[in-house]
């Protein structure tokens, strides 16, 4: 999706689930999304989409959508490690990814 809206214009941000029927494209400015508008007879025909600026209401009720959204993600509780408990816990996930990693090579011996 994001390449074939880049051939026209720079996409800031996508706002789609995998599996979901709509969603949300931010741009830079305006005059992207303009331009994005413009050639959407042409995308509904190429990719099926259905493509309209948000204005009004629907703007406005997205936008509040971002804000809470990004309030969510800033009151996440996380977990704080420090110092030596950090160091122990990078290093362990380091070990899982090479095991892992070690686990995708096939081995044959020789009898």
């Amino acid at each position: 999706m994001q390449d074939a809206l880049c051939k026209i214009s720079p996409v800031a941000y996508i706002d789609i689930l995998d599996g979901d029927a709509e969603g949300h494209i931010r741009f830079h400015n305006p005059e992207e999304a303009k331009a994005v508008s413009d050639a959407r007879a042409e995308l509904q025909k190429e990719h099926s989409w259905k493509l309209e600026i948000l204005s009004g209401d629907h703007e406005q009720r997205y936008w509040q959508k971002i804000l809470v959204d990004r309030q969510v993600k800033l009151n996440r509780p996380r977990e704080k490690k420090r110092g030596t408990e950090k160091l122990i816990s990078k290093a362990e996930k380091i070990i899982i990814a090479r095991a892992k990693e070690a686990n995708k090579h096939i081995r044959f011996q020789e009898d």
